[in-house]
């Protein structure tokens, strides 16, 4: 028989566990960075986040910012690096929901939900119950959900809060992550790209897609990938020009 004190020490054990790895002789605040290690910057959010992940308390975190400020790449990072996670991305859902989904993953101790304010609206409403502690009742068509998932953390990312009732804000830790400026998108790129490519190269990357208003580091990523580590300038120029020339203007419906 466990007594109270064993239970104790074993709820402190779980709440740890929900990072893999562990870290020696690290302050938390150093923890965080390593943890977050493929990030740049952010360090002061990289702290927060890290505290929330290891926190005893129910602690619910939502990034919000416009689309290429790293708020996925900060999702998937906690996704990869702890365990007993459920990834649910609100912009390329299935006929399934949420709840349904959840319903099946209700050893979950931490729901991350990408783009939450794409989330369909009855899924929206019965986040309250989720956000305070764990508890969801919902009926959709002939089946009534009532089920709670216990001790578990909520993570989320948002291009809007428009959308999103007050009573889900408030449940939240908000952190908004602003558009890069100039100098620190070319040092965001650097910082992806450097292992793969000469840094004259990362930073003219950098440059190329500032001229044309995109500062968006998965761009960056996706044209270092056709690039090999000799290339001269030139040919960078000539490789970014080439998806320029061709790249899509308006909306993109031809139906």
């Amino acid at each position: 028989m466990i007594d109270l004190k064993d239970k104790f020490s074993y709820f402190r054990f779980s709440r740890q566990n929900l990072i893999k790895d562990r870290y020696s002789n690290m302050t938390t605040q150093d923890q965080a960075l390593q943890f977050f290690s493929n990030i740049y910057g952010l360090d002061g959010m990289k702290e927060n986040l890290f505290r929330a992940l290891i926190s005893e308390e129910q602690i619910n975190i939502l990034l919000v910012g416009p689309p290429a400020t790293s708020k996925t790449l900060v999702m998937s990072t906690i996704q990869e690096k702890c365990n007993d996670v459920f990834y649910y991305d609100a912009s390329n859902t299935t006929s399934a929901g949420l709840i349904e989904e959840l319903f099946y993953n209700r050893n979950a101790k931490l729901i991350i939900i990408d783009e939450i304010d794409k989330l369909k609206r009855n899924d929206l409403s019965s986040l309250l119950g989720l956000l305070n502690n764990g508890k969801i009742v919902k009926k959709l068509k002939e089946i009534k959900y009532d089920f709670r998932i216990e001790n578990v953390k909520i993570f989320a990312t948002s291009n809007s809060i428009v959308i999103l009732p007050k009573p889900v804000r408030s449940r939240f830790q908000e952190y908004y992550l602003r558009e890069y400026s100039d100098d620190d998108f070319i040092q965001v790129v650097k910082f992806c790209l450097i292992k793969k490519l000469p840094e004259e190269i990362c930073e003219a990357i950098g440059l190329m897609l500032i001229s044309v208003e995109r500062k968006d580091v998965r761009a960056a990523i996706g044209i270092s990938n056709l690039l090999k580590t000799n290339d001269t300038k030139e040919d960078v120029l000539r490789v970014f020009e080439n998806w320029t020339d061709h790249k899509m203007e308006g909306c993109g419906d031809y139906d």
